[in-house]
């Protein structure tokens, strides 16, 4: 019960994140906050077809599949170390937070 309760969490988290990261690559916010069409706007941003969201339904596709598309939402900022991967793939809402309100990144 609790790692549902964690998922649940940090899923939420992902959201608000890709709600204020959204605006910094080109896309309207709120497509953050929309379950489905937050993970399709990410595979448009990052350069990968649409389709690419429907593989994070599958069973363990989708742990290989959302590591790659965190590390590219991370090149994409030009975070090309792999401190930066290894934050986005294992800590990747509240680095994505980071990226979102750091005046840096752009």
């Amino acid at each position: 019960m609790s790692i549902l309760i964690f998922l649940i969490v940090s899923y939420i988290v992902l959201s608000i994140a890709l709600y204020f990261l959204f605006p910094k690559m080109g896309q309207e916010g709120w497509k953050g906050l929309v379950p489905g069409l937050n993970f399709i706007t990410w595979c448009k941003v990052i350069g990968r077809p649409d389709w690419w969201a429907a593989l994070l339904l599958l069973p363990i596709v989708n742990i290989f599949i959302y590591a790659n598309m965190a590390v590219d939402l991370v090149r994409s900022f030009g975070k090309y170390q792999f401190i930066h991967s290894a934050l986005a793939v294992v800590a990747s809402p509240l680095y994505f937070l980071y990226l979102a309100f750091s005046d840096q990144e752009k």
